[in-house]
């Protein structure tokens, strides 16, 4: 199933073929290491990655409307950097896994191109390009993070990346990890009703980047994102749009401002009398 272009993670897939359902995974710690890399990622990066279309509810319409808007509706033109692309505070871990979904580019530290400025004895910096100093100078660039590249692999350590030792996992269908061990693959086979292990296909798959990325789309509107994969079931379409914006809605509001001619009001106020019988 995977592509034979870049890094690949074995992961073994017990399947129900006849009920059409993965039951659950095994893996060791690289895929579990991926799949707890997807707790530290922003969710305009989620959205970025899965190209505007992970179905979060209305998030992809948020990060389109940050696209569309011109740079003059910010306070600077970093603070739509920083929402279209933004970083992630696990990244020099994330950069060891043998699979990085994330993959925003290393930023560079930025600090105020004045000399002079008061910033400096604050050791004040930034990470994201065109951000503008207290001073009003825009700060420029001098050179990467100090912070751990990661270029060691994962693999050549005998720890994972987030997970420690060299264990076994068991994932169920909507990943939940734990530890493998024989009591809990039978306490699974009791629950999905095997009741001869032979019955089920064991199939090693080699996920590539683009089919981990499918198990990221899945497991955001999917409780069962191997079963998902495995079948290639199609994700569910996005609720129906009521009400559309016109497409050329940010044109039309950076062409002109709509001016409005007074208008009065007349303002009438009953009162509430009171009744009395007699």
């Amino acid at each position: 199933m995977a592509t034979n272009e870049g890094p690949t993670i074995e992961v073994k897939l017990f399947v129900d073929k006849e009920k059409k359902k993965v039951l659950f995974a095994g893996s060791e710690k690289e895929f579990v290491d991926v799949l707890f890399s997807f707790l530290t990622m922003p969710l305009g990066t989620i959205v970025r990655l899965l190209g505007k279309q992970s179905q979060m509810g209305c998030l992809d319409e948020v990060y389109k409307s940050v696209e569309d808007l011109s740079t003059g509706f910010f306070q600077t033109k970093a603070c739509k950097g920083m929402l279209l692309a933004p970083l992630n505070a696990a990244y020099s871990h994330c950069s060891r896994l043998k699979i990085n979904v994330d993959d925003t580019k290393v930023r560079a530290v930025y600090v105020c191109k004045d000399a002079d400025c008061c910033a400096h004895l604050d050791n004040a910096f930034s990470s994201v390009p065109d951000t503008v100093c207290k001073c009003g100078e825009v700060m420029q660039s001098v050179g990467q993070s100090s912070q751990n590249d990661g270029s060691a692999a994962s693999g050549d350590s005998e720890d994972g990346v987030f997970v420690k030792g060299c264990l076994k996992f068991i994932i169920t269908d909507d990943f939940q990890v734990a530890p493998a061990s024989t009591s809990l693959m039978l306490s699974l086979f009791e629950k999905f009703g095997v009741r001869d292990p032979i019955d089920l296909d064991k199939e090693v798959v080699n996920l590539s980047l683009d089919e981990t990325n499918n198990l990221l789309k899945r497991s955001l509107t999917s409780k069962q994102p191997f079963t998902g994969y495995y079948f290639d079931v199609p994700t569910p379409p996005e609720d129906t749009i009521l009400d559309t914006l016109p497409p050329n809605l940010h044109e039309q509001a950076n062409k002109a401002e709509q001016k409005f001619d007074d208008v009065k009001i007349k303002v009438l106020q009953a009162k509430k009398i009171p009744l009395s019988f007699h």
